[in-house]
């Protein structure tokens, strides 16, 4: 894979985001290789599955715009957001845990991967923000509902609606993330929780996962058709891509 990396460990498989130049953004590459990857955990029955960013600056910027700024139709933009809904949504029926390690921020679609995950652990210095309002858009992989179910309705439409990135700490106090580690102990950390799964027995994990879903679901595939038409349209209209070269000239300048 160009994108990612997979290791395979002790029955712990570690997937991580390769793209430290684009802050692990999501490409179209980046997506297909996720479902590839999920593909490969299952045959090498691992027990733990830990997704990650390479560096420490970011877990995962989201989707790569550059790459992305060609898909200007609601056909297009539905096209992408099924495909990607579809993929996380294969983390919850995975029999083993998915541990999201946030070893840095996670913006836009990366706190939807993030909030795909069954479990967060958090660098003290990453962040995590639903920005996706402020380039005109809504959340297109299933992090409306995902967001709602963990910390609550009214938490959930404030962060949606006001799109800022909020610190470990406080997602922690709202539940957003189970655990913060110390940057410096973050790695070992994430090393320790995973390894700590992986020494259960198989059928123990996968009952226990089973019967925490079955209590409240972590995906609600009957919501996805509504929920991309009205993103497409999002993507699609002019707000969003004025919003984009604002943005653009705004990093530029910051360059400069």
């Amino acid at each position: 894979m160009r994108d990612l990396l997979l290791e395979v460990k002790r029955g712990v498989a570690t997937l991580s985001i390769n793209r430290p130049k684009s802050r692990n953004a999501l490409a179209l590459q980046t997506m297909t290789e996720l479902g590839e990857a999920l593909d490969a955990v299952k045959r090498a029955r691992a027990r733990v599955l830990v997704i990650r960013g390479v560096g420490y600056q970011a877990f995962c910027a989201g989707g790569d715009l550059k790459e992305l700024e060609h898909m200007r139709s609601e056909a297009d933009a539905s096209s992408m957001a099924r495909r990607m809904r579809a993929t996380l949504d294969r983390l919850p029926e995975l029999r083993i845990p998915v541990i999201a390690g946030l070893n840095g921020d996670a913006f836009g679609g990366g706190a939807e991967l993030a909030v795909a995950c069954d479990v967060r652990i958090a660098a003290s210095h990453a962040r995590i923000g639903f920005a996706q309002v402020t380039l005109g858009l809504m959340p297109a992989w299933g992090a409306s509902e995902r967001l709602a179910a963990l910390v609550g309705r009214g938490r959930a439409l404030h962060l949606l609606l006001g799109g800022q990135a909020i610190a470990a700490e406080d997602a922690l106090q709202m539940g957003l993330v189970e655990e913060v580690a110390p940057s410096e102990k973050f790695d070992d950390r994430l090393v320790e929780l995973a390894a700590s799964i992986a020494s259960a027995p198989a059928h123990a994990i996968a009952g226990i996962k089973h019967s925490v879903d079955s209590v409240r679901p972590h995906r609600n595939p009957e919501l996805a058709d509504a929920t991309i038409e009205e993103f497409a349209r999002t993507w699609a209209h002019p707000a969003h891509w004025k919003a984009v070269e604002r943005m653009e000239k705004r990093r530029q300048a910051k360059k400069k």
